[in-house]
């Protein structure tokens, strides 16, 4: 979108001091004329400023300069940039479609906020979600359709209930993520674990745990897995589902970063599943916000009633806010056309990042990657405390992969998440560079 780019090149001038604090920026015209737009696309980039607090608009005066954001676009080097964090970038996101639905949804609910919801959800928004689900090929009935309070407490609950296979083990690809494990961990719940690579999984090690070990469900983030990035093939999610099939083994779809795929032949495990073996979970926090504490569950036939009864003693239900709300967000096209804008703006992120990736093959793995996340595997000829050292001093922060498997497991080799979500084109590709020196300094000889 042109004033998504116009938005970020008037914010970096800001970061930078070409337009200091209290500075009146150039009139809507003059930027027109600037940028070769029109006056709607300056006018909605300087409604992106006024929303981030940049500027501020003073009547009959135009627009000034209000504070700046040190942390984006600044490659001085002084500032942080940040490989490590997953949280998503509230760059792109439409704060005033959002609030006018909080407003609508407090207009047209204020009764029910009085009142105790249902143990599914709300039924406008489970038949909203319903339809929107099948433009994504992802086909259920709205009776299989609930909503949690993010996608951890359908974990906890999947956790927990005794599954129709009377199987008590849970099965996880490593590295995971981090609160599955924890979870497993704090509740005494047996589980084993199969290693998720840049080769794959093991599959003949997968079947065995299958057929021989008990396995209650089988844990998976299949289209961008969980921190690495990787995605399973469509013969891979077909095979996946065939032997869940063969062996009694459920399927827990944890697709927590299905909005930012661009690819549609990357389909969802569920699209694959025609005998009710794929649990598919889905967050809406990353594309949104964390705050908003809404995730959706599509479930078998066979653990709906369980499920309804464990969700109950938990809560009642999900704030019913948040859900009236999303519910007109969703129905207005408004949540799709921000996929749309926040894919653009991902795209430009994944090209800075794999145009100066190439230079380091043996270091990124780029044939692997989908968007948002990769990964780095140290070769053994590299000095892990002085790669780490080096990073410190330029400041650049990435997360090893620790807290992503159990403190007994050993790594091969020292393997760091990449995380792209908040980070812009700029400090991703400046990131990239002082990482590649690094790596390069790091070589023993």
């Amino acid at each position: 979108m042109k004033y998504i780019s116009v938005y970020q090149q008037i914010k970096c001038d800001i970061q930078q001091d070409i337009f200091t604090e209290g500075q009146k920026i150039p009139s809507l015209r003059n930027l027109a004329t600037q940028y070769q737009v029109s006056l709607d696309t300056i006018k909605k980039a300087l409604n992106l400023l006024v929303e981030d607090n940049l500027i501020y608009s003073k009547d009959r005066s135009g627009f000034y300069v209000l504070q700046k954001e040190y942390n984006a676009f600044n490659t001085q080097p002084n500032s942080v940039i940040d490989f490590g964090s997953s949280r998503s970038n509230a760059v792109s996101f439409p704060y005033s479609d959002f609030m006018m639905c909080l407003k609508k949804a407090t207009e047209n609910y204020k009764e029910e906020f009085f009142q105790y919801g249902q143990t599914q959800g709300l039924p406008e928004l489970i038949h909203t979600l319903q339809q929107w689900f099948e433009t994504k090929q992802l086909f259920t009935k709205e009776d299989n359709l609930f909503i949690t309070t993010g996608v951890q407490q359908a974990l906890f609950i999947l956790s927990r209930l005794s599954f129709p296979n009377q199987k008590e083990t849970v099965l996880l690809e490593l590295p995971s993520y981090h609160l599955i494990l924890d979870l497993l961990e704090m509740e005494n719940i047996p589980f084993l674990t199969i290693q998720r690579d840049e080769k794959g999984l093991d599959w003949e090690l997968l079947e065995f745990y299958f057929k021989t070990k008990q396995i209650k469900f089988f844990y998976t983030t299949p289209r961008i897995s969980s921190p690495l990035g990787l995605s399973f093939t469509e013969k891979e999610k077909k095979k996946l589902v065939s032997l869940a099939q063969a062996y009694d083994v459920y399927l827990v779809e944890d697709d927590h970063l299905g909005d930012f795929i661009s690819k549609s032949d990357n389909l969802p495990l569920h699209f694959y599943d025609t005998n009710e073996r794929v649990i598919y979970l889905k967050s809406f926090s990353k594309i949104m916000f964390p705050g908003l504490r809404i995730g959706a569950c599509l479930l078998p036939n066979s653990l709906r009633n369980s499920f309804i009864k464990y969700r109950r003693v938990l809560e009642v239900d999900s704030s019913m806010f948040s859900q009236a709300a999303l519910n007109i967000y969703i129905k207005t096209g408004m949540f799709d056309n921000h996929i749309k804008e926040t894919l653009h703006i991902q795209n430009e992120r994944n090209q800075a990042f794999t145009t100066y990736a190439l230079k380091t093959p043996e270091l990124f793995q780029l044939d692997l990657f989908q968007t948002s996340k990769s990964f780095i595997t140290l070769p053994e000829n590299v000095s892990v405390t002085l790669f780490e050292k080096q990073l410190k001093e330029n400041r650049v922060i990435l997360e090893d992969i620790g807290r992503n498997v159990p403190t007994s497991y050993k790594c091969e080799n020292k393997m760091y998440t990449i995380e792209l979500l908040q980070l812009s084109p700029n400090e991703i590709s400046t990131g990239v560079k002082l990482i590649q020196n690094a790596y390069l300094n790091s070589k023993r000889s």
